[in-house]
């Protein structure tokens, strides 16, 4: 059912030229700070928002950043908005403030035709060299140089595509396919399984925000999320039976949970207010018939689960035994 899912990743390495300080969640910061570039960079109407506008489904900006769905979808045509095609993953760990001379990493992941664009995300970040990131650009700080960027190939080895000497090569870049995730997915245990959630991941079920994380949860958003990627940025229409692998999901236990409910907020420049965007992090471990949900979990590793993903919450890993990842 993943086959024709298309995926790029990319890690970026970031040397900081001077303090670089997050106020909040890293994530929301970076993509805060590469939305307003990018749109400043491709908007040719200046227009306040994309709502409206002739030109939101030919624009670089309107299908990374405000993707709505085409006219004549079949899917979501009532919904203002669809699943963005991008994740960013802030750098690791709770770390908001970065010394002049280290080096700061995060990732990017795109979905089918949006690594089309992966140029204008390179281009972006060249330009953001100029006002800086974070708090305290003011004063000096924020100030970084882009040192290079490595795609990832499926079995987890870079090749790379950008450095400030070389250039961006977009003769190099590999993608993942939905193939090369049922691969490894063949080669996970299949009746036992752990789920780290590495970054506060914001999971609802019956409309309300949980953290009492049942299999069956994981299994419908999946379910949601991968299925709209495939349809609105794979072309494909998935082949799922929602409600049977629901039903078979309903049969995996829960055999232990040690999560924890991880308070944060950011700032929305639209809605000009602080948002609460908190969520739970640890491990759960199941017991089943996990094998049919191997694939999804997979590419769950890839595209996040919950809310907020695109900042990079409701990052997971799979772990095969107790603190041993999947490789």
């Amino acid at each position: 059912m993943l086959e024709n899912l298309l995926l790029a990743r990319y890690r970026f390495a970031l040397e900081c030229l001077s303090p670089i300080e997050f106020r909040s969640f890293a994530g929301s910061t970076l993509r805060g700070a590469f939305g307003s570039v990018f749109r400043r960079l491709v908007c040719v109407t200046r227009s306040p928002t994309c709502e409206g506008c002739l030109l939101r489904q030919q624009c670089a900006y309107g299908y990374v950043f405000e993707t709505a769905p085409p006219p004549d979808s079949e899917r979501l045509r009532r919904y203002e908005s669809v699943p963005r095609p991008y994740v960013l993953d802030a750098p690791e760990g709770s770390r908001l403030a970065f010394a002049e001379g280290e080096r700061l990493h995060f990732s990017l992941t795109l979905v089918g035709r949006a690594n089309d664009y992966f140029p204008y995300f390179v281009f972006a970040f060249q330009r953001l060299e100029e006002s800086g990131l974070g708090a305290g650009r003011q004063e000096g700080k924020g100030r970084f140089r882009l040192l290079e960027v490595l795609a990832e190939r499926a079995d987890g080895g870079t090749v790379p595509v950008y450095t400030p000497d070389s250039g961006l090569d977009t003769l190099r870049l590999p993608v993942i396919r939905g193939t090369d995730l049922i691969q490894k997915a063949q080669r996970l245990p299949t009746d036992r399984l752990g789920v780290r959630f590495v970054t506060p991941t914001r999971l609802r079920f019956e409309g309300k925000l949980t953290d009492e994380v049942e299999f069956h949860h994981l299994i419908r958003a999946l379910l949601h999320r991968l299925s709209s990627l495939l349809y609105f940025h794979c072309g494909t229409e998935p082949a799922m039976d929602f409600t049977r692998l629901i039903e078979q999901a309903q049969g995996v236990r829960t055999v232990r949970r040690s999560l924890r409910w991880v308070e944060q907020e950011r700032y929305s420049r639209r809605q000009r207010s602080r948002l609460q965007m908190g969520g739970f992090t640890g491990e759960a471990v199941f017991e089943g018939d996990i094998e049919p949900f191997l694939p999804l979990l997979v590419a769950g590793e890839y595209v996040h689960i919950g809310k907020g993903i695109v900042m990079g919450l409701g990052k997971i890993q799979l772990v095969c035994e107790e603190g041993k990842e999947d490789a």
